[in-house]
């Protein structure tokens, strides 16, 4: 199993490599690095990229199932994780976590198969 969780810390949010472990700030961002802006929040460009280079290793690696958390409105614009997610092969087993009113959008844009949202929670 392999893809990434989205934390809340004291410390900030962060991602979690289910597949290694590791993890990775997504905020507060650093004096002049990039950052993608959603509503009030400023995340760090970098944590994007890690997270997506994340899944596609895990998947490289053999991972038979992917969880990406989160599938939000930065993933349907096709930003985010959005390359991850629309490179994840046809077959592969996949949880994602979508916010509420978005799982119609988030299944026509990146399910591949079946989807059941029970129950859909925020």
């Amino acid at each position: 199993m392999g893809g990434v969780l989205a934390l809340k810390t004291p410390a900030g949010r962060r991602y979690h490599d289910l597949w290694t472990g590791e993890e990775m700030a997504k905020e507060p961002a650093v004096d002049g690095e990039p950052v993608i802006e959603v509503g009030r929040f400023r995340f760090r460009a970098a944590a994007f990229a890690w997270a997506g280079q994340r899944i596609a290793t895990a998947v490289a690696a053999g991972a038979d199932l992917v969880i990406i958390d989160e599938v939000g409105p930065l993933e349907l614009r096709g930003a985010g994780l959005a390359a991850a997610l629309d490179a994840l092969p046809p077959g592969l087993a996949r949880v994602l976590l979508v916010r509420t009113g978005l799982e119609d959008a988030a299944a026509a844009r990146f399910a591949v198969g079946p989807v059941a949202f029970d129950p859909p929670r925020d």
